[in-house]
């Protein structure tokens, strides 16, 4: 039986990975800002019931960590009061929600993974409006799920791995922090676990998505920089050193420690994921041959 899914966010990439990687089964009405601006009421509900959706993925965001800093209101509406409405909307019209979020939703204190129930204090803007997102779908649609992930990566769009090919293939030599640590995450594999959960209808709540393993910043630059020299792909000159984050200042502070405890939500999702440095190298080698 064929079941309609609304994308919203779909030139992100998350929504451009859940339209490449979308079973058979169901049918993709994919919507950018262009089609449908979620911090518009009557622009969602005209989007949801046009597509008689089943489902709707909530990919569309303020995803500028240091922007939000400088644009809080304009990151609340879109991160935290949009998705509020988006999950009003689709429960008047019998849709499921499948929402995003992050690991930013935490302080970094922890030495130790962090579960889906375990206490949040985000340290700047964008992890503060992420986090009222949250809390205004689960208020108003108990059944949505929403799914918390980390450090997305891919062949496309902006994110870390595009900075690192682009600036070690210059030949320029790079500064990478060592003390943030989390999971890098292939927007392919969390395509896949969102579809895995669209088809789970007993999931609900919080669920923690990322690809397997443990990595700082520094980490995924020497991953990016090994695959490209493995290609002859290295800019002469180019190299890469650690630093702390007191020698990178950004206006956005982040958590030193992010890994999220996601082994339940894998056995609930029924998706074991990759490791990191696996989606590094395939990301790597997307944007080299792009």
């Amino acid at each position: 039986m064929t079941s309609t899914a609304l994308i919203l966010g779909s030139s992100g990439q998350v929504g451009v990975a859940l339209q490449r990687t979308a079973p058979s089964s169901v049918r993709v009405v994919a919507h950018d800002l262009d089609q449908t601006d979620i911090r518009d009421r009557a622009a969602i509900t005209s989007a949801i019931a046009e597509a008689k959706a089943d489902v709707v993925i909530n990919c569309a965001g303020f995803t500028n960590v240091d922007g939000a800093e400088a644009n809080p209101d304009e990151a609340m509406q879109a991160n935290g009061v949009a998705p509020g409405v988006i999950a009003e909307v689709a429960l008047r019209a019998h849709a499921r929600l499948i929402h995003i979020s992050t690991d930013y939703v935490f302080d970094g204190r922890s030495h130790l993974p962090y579960r889906p129930d375990a206490a949040v204090a985000p340290l700047n803007v964008y992890g503060a409006t992420k986090l009222e997102g949250e809390r205004r779908v689960l208020a108003a649609a108990p059944e949505s799920v929403v799914v918390r992930t980390a450090w997305v990566h891919s062949g496309g769009g902006n994110n870390f791995v595009r900075t690192a090919v682009r600036l070690l293939t210059a030949g320029t030599p790079m500064r990478v922090v060592d003390d943030q640590i989390g999971t890098p995450t292939q927007a392919t594999s969390l395509a896949r676990a969102l579809w895995q959960i669209a088809d789970r209808r007993d999931l609900r709540g919080l669920l923690h998505f990322t690809d397997a393993g443990v990595a700082s910043w520094f980490d995924v630059a020497t991953a990016v920089f090994d695959t490209l020299q493995g290609a002859g792909r290295v800019g002469g000159g180019a190299s890469v050193a650690p630093i702390g984050s007191d020698q990178f200042r950004t206006p956005a502070r982040r958590p030193h420690f992010s890994v999220l405890d996601k082994h339940e939500s894998w056995n609930a999702i029924g998706f074991v994921p990759s490791q990191w440095a696996v989606g590094i190298i395939e990301s790597t080698h997307e944007l080299m041959n792009a």
